[in-house]
């Protein structure tokens, strides 16, 4: 008996699990992000994204999330 065998129905259910876990990671950073730029904590945030459903807490951050505000570009003259 072989300890290990890979055969093509492992090898899709683990590349999907990893395809998921990059998507998820990626998600959660932009939101991580944009609220740290909105002048929110990025973590909390970030922390109910993820405990409320990845897409329902997106959904929820993009709908409601507050204005940016604009920066003033300092100009040499």
């Amino acid at each position: 008996m072989e300890l290990l065998t890979i055969d093509v129905t492992n090898l899709l259910f683990l590349s999907m699990i990893g395809l998921y876990l990059v998507l998820l990671g990626m998600i959660l950073t932009y939101i991580y992000f944009d609220a740290e730029m909105r002048g929110l904590n990025g973590w909390l945030i970030a922390g109910l994204a993820f405990f409320s459903g990845t897409i329902f807490g997106s959904v929820l951050w993009l709908a409601f999330r507050p204005k940016l505000k604009p920066q003033p570009i300092p100009v040499r003259s």
